[in-house]
């Protein structure tokens, strides 16, 4: 897709690697928090492994709860391009990581205290680094988050496994070093990379009225995830784990995702038809789901690579969708993605501490699994069918090419707004917009405001703002400002000058 600013390309093609590659070290953030929850770094005191891996799940997941919310907040009043100070909060960040890193190493021979404050110390750090990675996502001149978060998923789950099938001992070393790595390349890697150039305050015009019912709509069905996945992954046991998502065949599953949400991103300069690879991972989820109650080696291994695939790429599509929606009604990225995932790790919290204290109290598992796979499905299936009529933003996808000539060609009527001209034809053609689509961007090419849109078309406001949501995705602009510069180099490219 052609971007408006000339300079930003030929700025863009001085890198050597894609930007949306080397803005994948997010990934080591993810390896790091899957090592902290899942690697089982044996203890030498009395209590049991189980306990030990709990006792982090729960940490890592509360402080990640507070820290987003918190943090969230905090960092709204952080302006865009303050490179300064948001260095100051990464070398913090990577600091309070080794630091923690180094004090879950110990914990695991000296006891669990030090485990618990060591990892609410993780906690911190990582929704720090997190908040920041993702806040530069929304700010960059061109939106990277797709491929980016894809690659950063795969590296997550090839860190894992790599320290996984690593010498103890030496994983004792490369525990502190990942976010030290990932937070030099947050620090590196972003320096050149463009940022927009609407909204240099970071203030933003925030629309939230257009962006509140398809925010609430996935962060309702990814807190479902998220309880239901802790739930089952909080039945642990020393005879019996109900579902071993930290074995690598689970953890590979995350790569899976990655590698696919990557190659979506890369197939087309067109944003992707999301539709189909949502259903995907809720029928993924839902399958790993139904597998549960069926208790033998072969089938739940199954039952957690199909889980931990089809939540990952909910949560990695999550993550992109709510870039894209406050890169479109200039939210306030942190506060949006703040409750977001506070929200998750709230019902992780929540779930996993119950899952643990029901598998290990009752003595009929069968009937544990048996109940956390019909009242997982059932509540799953109940949030997909509530909000089944409102899916509307995760379809930026592919229509059918429309005869340009039926948009194109005067109908007779008195308003001359809705004429496209030859720029205009162009663009809608390359980018697929729908008719009503057609309609709203030349409106919006005459530079009119959503208020004199909704009455020309005598459609409401919440259509009109769903309109020029989708025109902007399918342009991969971000304001106004830059859809006019979108025409003007249109104009100039195809009516160049003599």
């Amino acid at each position: 897709m052609r971007t408006p600013s000339t300079s930003v390309e030929a700025r863009q093609s001085q890198w050597s690697i894609d930007p949306s590659v080397k803005l994948a070290g997010f990934g080591f953030l993810l390896g790091w928090h899957f090592i902290i929850l899942f690697y089982p770094l044996q203890p030498t005191s009395a209590a049991p492994v189980s306990e030990f891996i709990i006792a982090r799940q729960i940490a890592l997941n509360a402080s990640l709860f507070a820290c987003f919310a918190l943090f969230g907040r905090l960092f709204a009043h952080l302006p865009q391009r303050d490179d300064i100070r948001s260095h100051k909060i990464v070398i913090s960040s990577v600091i309070i990581g080794v630091i923690g890193s180094i004090g879950v190493v110990f914990g695991s021979s000296i006891g669990l205290l030090l485990t618990i404050a060591s990892v609410t110390l993780i906690g911190a750090a990582e929704a720090a680094m997190t908040l920041l990675w993702l806040r530069f996502f929304c700010e960059t001149s061109k939106n990277y988050s797709g491929r980016s978060l894809g690659a950063s998923a795969f590296i997550s789950s090839f860190v894992f496994f790599f320290v996984y099938h690593l010498p103890f001992a030496v994983n004792l070393v490369i525990l502190p070093i990942l976010p030290i790595i990932s937070g030099v390349l947050l620090v590196v890697f972003t320096k050149g990379v463009p940022l927009r150039k609407n909204d240099p305050s970071g203030s933003g015009l925030a629309d939230w009225d257009s962006a509140k019912r398809p925010f609430c709509r996935t962060t309702a069905l990814l807190a479902t995830l998220a309880f239901f996945f802790g739930l089952a992954q909080g039945c642990i046991g020393a005879g019996y784990t109900l579902l071993p998502v930290a074995e690598t065949t689970s953890i590979f599953g995350a790569g899976v995702a990655g590698i696919v949400v990557f190659a979506i991103y890369t197939k087309s300069e067109f944003l992707p038809n999301l539709n189909p690879v949502i259903n995907t991972s809720l029928l993924m989820f839902l399958g790993g789901i139904v597998l549960i109650p069926f208790q033998s080696e072969a089938l739940s291994t199954l039952s957690a690579f199909l889980i931990m695939t089809g939540f990952i790429f909910f949560f990695v599509l999550a993550l992109v969708f709510i870039i894209d929606l406050t890169r479109t009604f200039d939210l306030n990225l942190t506060m949006v993605l703040g409750a977001n995932q506070a929200l998750e790790y709230l019902m992780f919290t929540i779930a996993i501490p119950i899952g643990f204290t029901i598998w290990n109290d009752f003595s009929d598992r069968s009937v544990i699994s048996l109940s956390i796979s019909a009242v997982a499905t059932l509540s799953v299936i109940a949030v997909i069918l509530l909000f089944e009529a409102e899916r509307p933003p995760w379809r930026a996808d592919y229509y059918k090419h429309e005869d340009s000539s039926k948009s194109s060609e005067p109908d007779g009527s008195d308003n001359a707004d809705t004429i496209l001209v030859d720029p205009l034809t162009t663009i809608c053609d390359e980018c697929r917009l729908t008719p009503r689509e057609r309609e709203v961007f030349g409106l919006l090419a005459k530079g009119r405001n959503a208020e004199y849109i909704q009455n020309a078309l005598v459609i409401s406001n919440h259509t009109v703002k769903t309109h020029i949501y989708n025109v902007y995705r399918k342009l991969d602009v971000h304001s106004l400002q830059e859809l006019l510069d979108l025409i003007d180099v249109e104009r100039e490219r195809i009516n160049p000058p003599v």
